[in-house]
C-alpha cells in the first residue's frame, strides 16, 4: 500500500486513515480534550463527541434528531448519527434557526469573528448581545454547549491568550456558512464576485472543498479597487469597452437588448465567449436573468460587471475634476426650512380657506408664493415647492383644518419653529425617505433611497461626483439582497391579491432615484447639483449642510462666532460666506428679505419682515442677538432702534418670570385685558402698561398659553 496523503505509512490500519482524513491529527485531537489548557477551536467534530457523557448524549440526540422523545439505542449508534446530522449543512441550519433570536444572535457573533471565537469580553461588548443579562447570556452558552454547538476553551489569539473564549468547530462553521450561502444564491450569485467565488470553490466537481476562511482571503485580494480596475483593463479590446460602458451608462448591468442599440466596435452578441472571458478574469458574467417575480421587467441574456468590480470602476471615474467641472451649479442652501416658516407665518398670520377637495384657492396660493423666497432652481417650479410644503405640513400635522373650512396652527406647528436646524432637516429627510408620487414602483424605490443615504454618508462633503454614482451602486446593492429581503415573496403575495404591477425595468429604477435626488435631496438643500453646458444634470456633491444632517459632521456648540455680517444704517445686511452658514442664513431668513443669490447674500430688515418672524415665533430678542453677534462692526442704533418699534406696534408684549405682562403700546395692553380667554388669569391691572397674572403656571407655560390665544408673548430677559 503506498504511503497517505499525510505522510504515513501503510503499517496504519484503512480505519486509522479516514479518521484522521477527518480531523487536523491525533496530536490535535489530544489536545482537544483539555479545553482549559487549549483554544476553543481546535477539537474535531468526533473529539467533540467522544467527550459527551452518556448522560447528556441523550439531550444531544433529541436535539439533532429534531424529535424530543426520541430513545437511544446505542452509545456508538448515537454518537455515529450526532456525526453524521452535524455534518449535514441543511440540518444544521435547521436546527440552529429553531434555537430562538437569542441563541442565534450568540451563534452569529461567532460565526462572523475570525476562526469562529470570541472571547467572554467580546460578547460582553458586543452591540447584538445588548440586550442580554449576564445570566441570560451564560444560559445561553451553557446550552448551546450542551447541544455541541459551542465549545468553551481559552483564546488561540495572541492579543487575549489563556483568555475564557467560546468557539464553533471549524467543520461545524463551514458547514453552516454553506448551508446559509446556498440560501441566498441565485441572485447574490450572479451579481457579487463574492456570490461567485463561494460558488466556484463550494462546487464538488473541483476535487476538493476550499475552506470559506480561504475564500474570504481570495476575496479580500480581488475586491480591492486597484485589482478589480486592473482585472478590467486587462480584458480584450472589445470587450474592455463594452464592459467599461456597461459600468458607466448602466451601471455594471447590460441587458442584450440594450446592447443591440448601441453604437459598439463589437459586431455581435457573443454572451458565452464572453462570459467565459469575464469569469476567468473574476469580471462578470453573462446569463439568463429573470426578474419578473421580484416586480422588474426584466427577462433574458445579460452582461453582468460584478458588483464590487462596477464600484471599484466607478470609484475611479465618478469623482469630476479640471476640465471635467459641472459647467454650471444650482445651489438652494436652507431655503426650503426658511420657506416652510414663512408659510407657517402666512397661516398665522390670514385667514386661509380651502376647496372642498381640501386645496389652497389659487389667489392666496399667489399671496403665499409672493412670501416665499424666489430661488427653486431649474428642477422645481416654485408653484411645485408650494406644494411640497403644503403636503409636509398636513402629513406632519404643522396645520390642521377648521370647522370654518380655514387652516390654524397646531401645537407641533408652534413647536416647529423652536426647533434647531439640523432637526428640522431630520423631519423633512424622513418625510422625503417615504414619499410617493416621484414615479417607479414604491416599493423598491424605498428600499434604494435608504441606502442611498447610507452610501451619501460615506462620500466626502463638498466634492462633485457623478450623478449615476450612487444611484447605480445603490441600485445593485438593492438586487443583490433581493432573495435575502424575500421581495418575490412580497410580489407573489401582492399578485395572489388581484393587485398588478407594470414595474420598471432595472434602467428606470436607477433614474427614478435619481429623479427623487434631484426633486428632493436637492430641494432639502442636502446635495447641490451640477449642469453640463447643455443643461444637463451630470453631477452632484453633499453639502455641509447635508453632512450635519445625516451626522456626518458634528454641529459646533458654544463656537466662537466670527464677524461676517455687515449691517447697514439703510437697513441693508450683507452676508459674507464663511462656509458653514446655513443656521445664520435661515435666522436671517426669518426676519429679512431676501434679496439676492450669489457669493454676497444681501438681505434687508423691513417692518413686514420684523412682524412675520414675530408672528411664527421668533423673539426680538434672538433677532437683535443674531445682528450684534455676527456683525462685524456695531449695529447701527437706528436698526436697532426700529426693530423694537415695529414690534411695539405689532403688538408684541413681555411676560416677566414674576407673571407681570408688560406693553409700550397702551391699545395693544387694552385688548390684550378684553380677550375672553385673558380675563381668567388676570390677577391685577398695574398701570395701562402693565397686567399681573394669578400665579400658578410657568412663565414658560403661561406664554404657550397666551400665544395659543393670538398675541405676540415673549419672555422678559433679567
Amino acid at each position: 500500500m503506498s504511503p497517505s496523503p499525510s505522510g504515513h505509512g501503510a503499517d496504519k490500519p484503512p480505519r486509522k486513515k479516514v479518521v484522521r482524513s477527518r480531523t487536523s491529527s491525533k496530536t490535535g485531537r489530544t489536545r482537544a480534550a483539555g479545553p482549559e489548557k487549549s483554544g476553543a477551536r481546535k477539537a474535531s467534530l468526533e473529539s467533540l463527541l467522544a467527550a459527551v457523557g452518556k448522560a447528556d448524549l441523550t439531550e444531544l440526540y433529541r436535539f439533532w434528531s429534531g424529535d424530543p422523545k426520541a430513545s437511544v439505542r446505542g452509545v456508538r449508534q448515537c454518537r455515529d448519527e450526532v456525526l453524521e446530522w452535524m455534518r449535514d449543512g441543511a440540518r444544521v441550519h435547521e436546527r440552529v434557526t429553531a434555537l430562538g433570536r437569542r441563541h442565534d444572535s450568540i451563534f452569529s457573533l461567532l460565526l462572523d469573528a475570525p476562526r469562529y471565537e470570541c472571547t467572554m469580553q467580546d460578547m460582553v461588548g458586543a452591540k447584538s448581545l445588548a440586550y442580554l443579562s449576564s445570566y441570560d447570556l451564560e444560559a445561553a452558552l451553557s446550552l448551546l454547549a450542551r447541544r455541541g454547538l459551542i465549545r468553551q476553551g481559552e483564546s488561540t489569539r495572541v492579543e487575549s491568550s489563556g483568555a475564557r473564549a467560546y468557539a464553533v468547530p471549524a467543520e461545524l462553521g463551514d458547514c453552516l456558512l454553506r448551508a446559509r450561502r446556498a440560501e441566498r444564491r441565485g441572485i447574490f450569485d450572479a451579481f457579487t464576485l463574492r456570490g461567485y467565488l463561494d460558488k466556484l470553490y463550494d462546487e464538488p466537481a473541483r476535487g476538493r472543498h476550499t475552506p470559506p476562511s480561504r475564500v474570504r482571503e481570495m476575496y479580500k485580494m480581488y475586491s480591492g479597487e486597484a485589482a478589480a480596475v486592473a482585472r478590467i483593463e486587462r480584458l480584450p479590446e472589445g470587450l474592455r469597452d463594452l464592459s467599461e460602458k456597461a459600468v458607466l451608462e448602466f451601471g455594471g448591468i447590460l441587458p442584450r437588448h440594450l446592447f443591440e442599440r448601441m453604437e459598439t466596435e463589437l459586431p455581435h452578441w457573443n454572451g458565452r465567449r464572453w462570459a467565459k472571458i469575464l469569469e476567468e478574469s473574476l469580471v462578470g458574467t453573462v446569463q439568463p436573468m429573470e426578474l419578473g417575480r421580484y416586480g422588474i421587467q426584466h427577462a433574458g441574456e445579460t452582461m453582468i460587471v460584478f458588483n464590487e468590480v462596477s464600484l471599484a470602476w466607478l470609484k475611479r471615474v465618478a469623482v469630476p475634476g479640471d476640465p471635467d467641472a459641472p459647467h454650471d451649479e444650482a445651489i438652494l442652501g436652507v431655503d426650503l426650512v426658511s420657506n416652510i416658516s414663512r408659510f407657517l407665518a402666512f397661516i398665522i398670520d390670514n385667514h386661509v380657506r380651502f376647496t372642498v377637495r381640501g386645496e389652497i384657492f389659487k389667489t392666496t396660493e399667489k399671496r403665499i408664493l409672493s412670501d416665499l423666497i424666489p430661488n427653486p432652481g431649474r428642477e422645481l417650479g416654485r408653484g411645485d415647492v408650494l406644494g411640497f410644503i403644503y403636503r409636509f405640513a398636513r402629513h406632519e400635522s404643522l396645520i390642521e383644518s377648521t370647522g370654518e373650512r380655514t387652516f390654524a396652527l397646531t401645537g407641533k406647528g408652534r413647536d416647529w419653529e423652536e426647533q434647531h436646524l439640523d432637526a428640522k432637516l431630520s423631519r423633512l429627510l424622513d418625510y422625503v425617505l417615504e414619499e410617493s408620487g416621484l414615479g417607479g414602483e414604491l416599493y423598491h424605490q424605498l428600499r434604494m433611497r435608504q441606502l442611498f443615504v447610507s452610501m451619501l454618508r460615506r462620500i466626502e462633503p463638498g466634492i462633485w461626483y457623478d450623478i449615476m454614482y450612487l444611484p447605480f451602486l445603490a441600485r445593485n446593492t438593492y438586487l443583490c439582497r433581493l432573495d435575502e429581503l424575500a421581495v418575490d415573496e412580497y410580489f407573489a403575495a401582492r399578485t395572489a391579491g388581484g393587485h398588478s404591477s407594470s414595474g420598471d425595468d432595472l434602467q428606470r429604477m436607477a433614474w427614478h432615484l435619481v429623479n427623487w435626488v434631484r426633486k428632493r435631496l436637492y430641494l432639502l438643500g442636502l446635495v447641490d447639483l451640477g449642469y453640463d453646458a447643455m443643461g444637463h444634470p451630470v453631477a452632484m456633491r453633499l453639502t455641509r449642510i447635508g453632512a450635519r444632517a445625516l451626522g456626518m459632521v458634528e454641529p459646533e456648540v458654544d463656537a466662537p462666532r466670527v464677524g461676517n455680517l455687515v449691517v447697514t444704517p439703510d437697513f441693508e445686511v450683507v452676508l459674507f460666506p464663511t462656509g458653514d452658514d446655513a443656521e445664520l442664513t435661515h435666522d436671517l431668513d426669518r426676519f429679512c428679505e431676501r434679496e439676492n443669490q450669489g457669493d454676497l447674500k444681501h438681505f434687508r430688515i423691513a417692518e413686514r419682515s420684523v412682524h412675520r418672524a414675530l408672528v411664527e415665533g421668533m423673539s426680538l430678542a434672538r433677532m437683535v442677538e443674531t445682528l450684534e453677534l455676527n456683525a462685524r462692526t456695531p449695529v447701527p442704533q437706528n436698526v436697532l432702534y426700529s426693530m423694537r418699534d415695529w414690534a411695539s406696534q405689532a403688538g408684541l408684549l413681555l411676560l416677566s418670570r414674576d407673571l407681570v405682562v408688560r406693553g409700550h403700546d397702551a391699545e395693544a395692553v387694552r385688548r390684550f385685558l378684553q380677550n375672553p380667554g385673558v380675563k381668567t388669569f388676570v390677577k391685577q391691572v398695574v398701570d395701562e402698561h402693565q397686567v399681573r397674572l394669578k400665579a400658578g403656571p410657568s412663565p414658560a407655560r403661561m406664554r404657550s398659553v397666551l400665544r395659543e390665544l393670538g398675541y405676540l408673548i415673549e419672555l422678559e430677559t433679567a
